[in-house]
């Protein structure tokens, strides 16, 4: 049995076919993973996000509570300014005065 031309060039269209759909197979699903991996590492950052989100939540609250414990104002900004401001006010008020062209004869 002869394999006619016809036959053998048919043959040959079908592998080609199968090997160019066996490629576009293999783009696609090179595809997908390329998007399943992105959509895993967004996933991933949104977890991790309100993870940390919560955690800094939980932190402001122990350190709320804590400050309230020890007495301290929520705000400490507000404290420490009127403080810095008497420390400027006591050298003033410590130094005597001088007047220009004052000198001590002796």
């Amino acid at each position: 049995m002869n394999p006619s031309p016809l036959s053998a060039l048919a043959l040959v269209a079908v592998i080609g076919l199968t090997l160019a759909g066996c490629e576009m197979a293999e783009e696609s699903a090179q595809k997908f993973t390329e998007k399943a991996e992105q959509a895993v590492q967004d996933i991933a950052r949104e977890a991790v996000s309100d993870t940390v989100t919560a955690f800094n939540e939980q932190i402001d609250e122990v350190q709320k509570s804590t400050n309230e414990m020890l007495g301290k104002p929520e705000k400490e900004g507000a404290e420490e300014k009127p403080q810095q401001q008497e420390k400027h006010e006591q050298p003033e008020q410590e130094q005597p005065r001088t007047f220009p062209n004052e000198s001590v004869e002796t």
